[in-house]
């Protein structure tokens, strides 16, 4: 943690004091004494039940508005967070409009990059790659309302739709849940080996979570995955000590933190998030969307 600390301070003194220039006068650096009122307040007007560091600050453009990027400290899986802050520090805000964009043209770039970041990447998935309909799902192991949904899409929705959709599963586990984490990257350790054995062990800790705890866990995961043909339990408990699949869980995170994506289980649809949990009411979605697909396409 000292070295994370230290590296937060570098990163923030080398963005803090180089100043651009707007109408010919710097950018006000930062005291320190700035820096910490910053931080208490963000915590308190956010309720935030950790101390925050500020690890990184950009301007904008060319303009003395900073983006902060700040993550929890003392924490053994940070969770960043983003907000701007205006050029004397006194306001802060969650998101940046740039006036002179159309907005109509601003909000399909938004879209766009979403729907984007939703699926590229190597994440574990099902389903044909070129199906009209993709659902990504931000799930989190200990969730029993996620347990509830992976039933829903493996049993109800995909044996059904087929070739309509392709589900990708992207990682959010909660502060709540001790042991969301430590399954979640044991789960991307399996999948290192092949995406059956992610499937397969996604499976069997959504299906026996309640009788997971923190302290059995690691017995669980290699019980389950014992049973798993061609495995290598070796490697596999070397991914897990060594948290091999750690920063792959960060990314998921990050991109969840910086989409306001908070809850599970979350589901987006060809990039819209859809609140639906009901399996009749995904494939009148998924049909829906498959229609219109097919019909842009011929």
């Amino acid at each position: 943690m000292k070295s994370t600390h230290l590296i937060g301070t570098v990163l923030f003194a080398a963005a803090w004091f180089g100043c651009p220039l707007i109408a010919g006068t710097a950018c006000p650096a930062i005291k320190d004494s700035d820096k910490a009122r910053l931080l208490g307040y963000i915590e308190k007007k956010y309720k935030l039940p950790m101390h925050l560091d500020l690890v990184k600050a950009s301007f904008v453009g060319s303009t003395c508005y900073r983006r902060l990027e700040l993550i929890r400290r003392d924490s053994r899986d940070p969770v960043p967070l983003a907000l701007y802050a205006s050029p004397d520090l006194r306001f802060i805000i969650r998101d940046l409009s740039d006036s002179t964009m159309d907005p109509a043209e601003e909000e399909r770039q938004k879209e766009q990059a979403l729907m984007t970041g939703l699926t590229r990447g190597d994440f574990p998935s099902l389903g044909p790659p070129n199906a009209p309909v993709t659902i990504t799902v931000f799930s989190d192991f200990q969730c029993p309302y996620c347990a509830r949904m992976a039933g829903v899409l493996g049993k109800e929705v995909l044996p059904v739709e087929k070739a309509n959709v392709r589900l990708v599963f992207r990682n959010l586990p909660l502060a709540m849940h001790p042991w969301a984490r430590p399954a979640a990257e044991a789960a991307a350790c399996a999948g290192e080996q092949g995406k059956t054995n992610f499937w397969g062990l996604h499976d069997l800790l959504f299906q026996h979570q309640a009788e997971i705890t923190p302290g059995n866990l690691q017995q669980k995961l290699l019980d389950y995955t014992r049973t798993f043909r061609n495995f290598d339990q070796a490697r596999f408990k070397a991914c897990i000590a060594g948290r091999k699949m750690a920063a792959k869980l960060d990314n998921d995170v990050k991109f969840a933190t910086q989409n306001a994506i908070n809850a599970t289980p979350t589901l987006f649809m060809n990039g819209k998030r859809v609140p639906v949990s009901d399996a009749t009411q995904i494939r009148t979605v998924i049909r829906e969307l498959a229609s219109t697909a097919r019909k842009k396409s011929s």
